[in-house]
């Protein structure tokens, strides 16, 4: 009986061990009527560890302009950024949840320089990251994520909830974003649609934000292909 399931076990940890890799490529842009903007493309690897488990690489870059008020002057922040990270997922019946901890380079550079702007310059940044994603069986999915940066202290967070129509080929949805540092700070919500186009899945998204600049609109477009 031990010597069964001692085979049993190896068997298990050897097809876990061969298990392919599978990769997610995302990419996106958003403009809002302030002329603020953030454009991303990144790369996520994942390898099985068990059934209910993966290990987790991701590659990403980035390039996000903003304004806020500043001494009765406005300010221009551009701060393109290169990050890699690590992390653990885990499944939990309809749920799956992600950790990531990984090193973030991001070069800020303002117009004007004024004095006690907060973030500025390289910055090298702890990023610290959760996930979570799950559905109610219904055609229902909900999500949220939410991110820090330790050197320009960026704080990112998300909640979507879409459901699926027309047998889960589209998928109509809302979410609510907040995000900022010392210096700026915005909030936006707004409807989205998700459409397959060939191998990948598009998202159009758009809605209305409340940021350092006032009040405005935000649109945007997503591209995900996972392999």
């Amino acid at each position: 009986m031990k010597k069964k399931l001692l085979t049993v076990i190896l068997s298990a940890g050897t097809a876990t061990l061969a298990a392919p890799l599978s990769f997610d490529l995302l990419g996106g842009s958003e403009l809002d009527s302030r002329n603020q903007s953030y454009s991303y493309l990144g790369l996520v690897i994942r390898k099985p560890l068990s059934e209910d488990s993966r290990a987790l690489f991701r590659l990403w870059t980035d390039y996000l302009t903003y304004r806020f008020p500043q001494a009765g002057e406005t300010v221009r922040a551009e701060a393109p950024a290169f990050h890699l990270a690590v992390g653990a997922g885990k499944s939990v019946g309809a749920w799956s949840f992600s950790l990531w901890s990984g090193w973030e380079r991001r070069d800020t550079r303002v117009r004007p320089d004024l004095p006690g702007v907060e973030v500025k310059g390289v910055t090298d940044s702890l990023i610290l990251q959760f996930e979570a994603y799950g559905g109610f069986g219904n055609g229902t999915d909900v999500s949220f994520i939410t991110s820090y940066s330790s050197g320009t202290s960026y704080l990112w967070s998300r909640a979507r909830v879409k459901r699926r129509i027309s047998g889960g080929k589209l998928a109509l949805g809302l979410e609510v974003l907040g995000h900022g540092n010392e210096d700026y700070r915005a909030f936006q919500s707004g409807p989205l649609i998700e459409v397959p186009v060939a191998r990948l899945y598009l998202t159009l998204r758009g809605g209305l934000k409340n940021s350092s600049q006032g009040a405005g609109f935000y649109g945007g477009v997503e591209l995900y292909s996972g392999f």
